[in-house]
């Protein structure tokens, strides 16, 4: 069951339905901040505090988290190795972007990254670096592309990952609808029926997807975990050439 069920006076059919419109920025700030795992302590989590950010420029809600603080001063993610990659046909690569891009020889697989955030989401007063890639990989067509995304610290002057995720395409199921990030929580929202380590949903003709998957991460102190995921009813969607949602709160 999704935590949100048992929050506040909503019952379960009116979140749904909720979730289902808009999953509403409101909704999702209060649930991420009052959030108790199922297996948690009746102690209140600690509260979150943000580092204070300049404004960025009007009309641009992402440009205070494009601000690179200190500690990443060095690393260029857009000229990264993200390590090693296993690709659909076994063969394995390093993921090493040029100029944010990476091309393989047979244009069968490309990447690129989207855009990097810093902002804390360990609790410790520190920004982590949040790197979104897209890959995309094409067999005569193209599957319309699934998302990376790559969370690091700084520890001890090195870089150290804490999070790694992939979600499916879009032509194969749960390609990304939204990523909402809030403290020490994450929700990812899918397409389709995507739960357990299952990265594509069949069940629908390709680009097409019905309901939505609700995947909650928490970080434990190391790295991210899964605490939850629930499967939202929604209408038939066609989801080619789909530009997913970013949230930061």
């Amino acid at each position: 069951m999704f935590p949100f069920c048992n929050f506040g006076p909503f019952d379960r059919s009116e979140l749904r339905a909720l979730l289902a419109a808009a999953f509403s920025s409101v909704i999702v700030i209060a649930f991420l901040m009052d959030f108790r795992p199922r297996n948690a302590s009746s102690a209140p989590v600690p509260a979150h505090t943000k580092p204070v950010r300049p404004s960025g420029p009007p009309g641009d809600s992402f440009a205070a988290y494009r601000i690179k603080p200190e500690q990443f001063y060095n690393i260029d993610f857009w000229n990264y190795s993200y390590g090693s990659y296993i690709l659909r046909d076994g063969k394995k690569i390093q993921l090493a972007l040029l100029n944010s891009h990476l091309e393989l020889p047979d244009n069968s697989d490309s990447f690129s990254l989207r855009d990097v955030y810093y902002t804390d989401v360990t609790g410790d007063g520190d920004a982590e670096a949040i790197a979104w890639l897209s890959h995309v990989h094409c067999a005569g067509t193209c599957d319309g592309g699934s998302h990376l995304f790559y969370i690091y610290t700084v520890k001890d002057g090195k870089l150290k990952p804490i999070w790694q995720y992939e979600t499916g395409s879009y032509e194969n199921g749960c390609g990304l609808k939204s990523l909402t990030i809030s403290g020490r929580h994450i929700v990812v929202e899918l397409f389709g029926h995507c739960t357990g380590q299952k990265l594509e949903d069949r069940s629908q003709p390709k680009f097409m997807a019905t309901d939505s998957t609700f995947i909650l991460q928490e970080f434990d102190g190391r790295a991210f975990r899964e605490q939850s995921s629930e499967i939202v009813e929604t209408s038939e969607t066609r989801v080619e050439r789909f530009e997913p949602g970013i949230r930061i709160f």
